[in-house]
C-alpha cells in the first residue's frame, strides 16, 4: 500500500510539467507579430486620446482664466499687471529701482 502511494506520487510529479505545458497556448509567428502590432497601435491610440483630452482641458482652463480677467475692472487689471511684473522681477532675483527703494515706506 505504501509503495503504491509512492509510485502514484512519482508518476504525478513526472506528468506535472506536461500538464502545465498543455495549458499554455502557443501562438504562431503571424499571431505573435499581429499581437505586437495591435499592442503598439493601441498604445498610439491611447496616446492620441490622452493628447486630445489634455488639449481640451488646457483650452477650458484658458477660457476660464480669460473669463475671470474680463470680469475685472480696469483699475483691478492694472493692479494685477503691476503685481505680476513685480513678482516676475522678484522671481528673477532683481532689486527694485533706486528711487523706489529710496522713497519706499520703511517700518
Amino acid at each position: 500500500m505504501n509503495t503504491l502511494i509512492i509510485r502514484l506520487i512519482v508518476i504525478l510529479i513526472s506528468f506535472f510539467p506536461l500538464l502545465a505545458n498543455a495549458q499554455t497556448v502557443k501562438e504562431s509567428k503571424e499571431q505573435a507579430s499581429k499581437g505586437a502590432v495591435s499592442a503598439r497601435v493601441q498604445r498610439q491610440a491611447a496616446k492620441q486620446k490622452w493628447k486630445e483630452q489634455r488639449r481640451i482641458e488646457r483650452a477650458q482652463k484658458a477660457e476660464i482664466r480669460n473669463h475671470d480677467k474680463q470680469l475685472q475692472t480696469k483699475k483691478t487689471l492694472k493692479r494685477m499687471s503691476e503685481t505680476r511684473k513685480k513678482s516676475e522681477k522678484l522671481r528673477t532675483n532683481k532689486r527694485e529701482s533706486f528711487f523706489v527703494r529710496l522713497f519706499k515706506y520703511k517700518h
